[in-house]
């Protein structure tokens, strides 16, 4: 091993950011986990969801509590080589990972991430599911496992471009996907995510506007109650996950957006730099704390003004019901 790679594995050692961020993280991790289980417990219990919408909150939660437990290992690991093995060791050297060892400490991390970075097309999916089957949707229970497996294809097309050099045999001075080279396929995933995010933000707008429409017809048409029932039901699934929907996304694009660029211009930081830039970037630790209580402050709104938006929502002209009465008998 060259002294060139034993110095820049010290200086990423030592280097006090990177050094911080790593315990934050850990920090966060720790937090975070019995945050998210509680938040699956109100996910599961919560009448107002379908049961389509719950698989697909549910799994991005568990890919929150995969993605942070394996941050403790991984962050964790590092901080002792650091910290306490760095100091002991002749040289600097001895604390280079093995490239088989950075892939299985770094595979469900990034798995559990890209997939997390696929829940706002998923959502977008399941509620184009709801919109198009007004009547029979709360009979169905399987179009959430459908779309799943959409999240899981999506997720594994991404993973295939971060990946898709990955070798054996080799060092690392940290353990990462997106190498301090320039790999075009890396940065290819970054676009791809970019592009999903646009696209799936603006259809689903375009979802809530078409439901608001669908309800004002119905209003002034005097549409069937079960209808109207069941639109305004759609409505209140779009309010409750709107504000999580956002956050997703402005994570997911920011994500992908920094660490383009980032990446592209990587030969002009050092070592340590790039390292912590990168690692800086995958904002899912800080996302975890702002989902949980956007996430519960969103629900909490949306149950408490529920049961007096369905009333106003079903309330429809007397008048109107009479003149569709007159119709049907003349």
């Amino acid at each position: 091993m060259s002294n060139s790679t034993c110095s820049d594995m010290e200086s990423i050692a030592t280097y006090i950011p990177l050094r911080v961020l790593l315990f934050s993280f850990i920090t966060i991790s720790i937090i975070s986990i019995p945050l998210i289980l509680y938040v699956i417990k109100r996910i599961a219990r919560n009448p107002l969801y379908h049961r389509n919408t719950r698989v697909v909150l549910v799994a991005h939660a568990i890919s929150l509590i995969v993605h942070h437990s394996d941050r403790l290992i991984f962050h964790g690991w590092d901080l002792y080589r650091y910290i306490i093995l760095l100091p002991n060791s002749p040289s600097a050297c001895d604390i280079v990972s093995s490239s088989e060892r950075c892939f299985a400490l770094r595979i469900s991390f990034n798995c559990a991430m890209w997939f997390c970075v696929c829940t706002t097309p998923a959502l977008t999916l399941e509620r184009y599911f709801a919109t198009r089957r007004t009547y029979s949707y709360q009979s169905d229970k399987h179009s959430g496992f459908l779309v799943i497996i959409f999240q899981f294809l999506l997720a594994a097309i991404l993973l295939a471009f971060v990946y898709a050099k990955q070798s054996f045999g080799g060092t690392a001075l940290y353990c990462m996907a997106a190498s301090s080279s320039l790999p075009v396929h890396v940065l290819t995933a970054f676009v791809l995510t970019i592009i999903v995010q646009l696209v799936s933000i603006v259809c689903y707008r375009l979802l809530i506007n078409k439901n608001e429409k669908l309800r004002e017809t119905l209003q002034k048409t005097g549409g069937d109650l079960i209808r109207k029932y069941q639109v305004e039901e759609t409505l209140r699934a779009f309010r409750i996950l709107s504000q999580p929907v956002h956050l997703m996304f402005l994570f997911q694009f920011f994500y992908s957006f920094n660490s383009f660029f980032v990446l592209y211009f990587n030969p002009h930081f050092s070592r340590p730099l790039y390292f912590f830039l990168m690692e800086a970037n995958i904002y899912l630790p800080e996302y975890s704390l702002a989902f949980v209580f956007t996430f519960i402050r969103m629900e909490n709104h949306v149950s408490d003004s529920s049961s007096k938006g369905l009333r106003k929502s079903i309330e429809i002209d007397t008048a109107v019901y009479f003149e569709n009465y007159k119709k049907e008998w003349s």
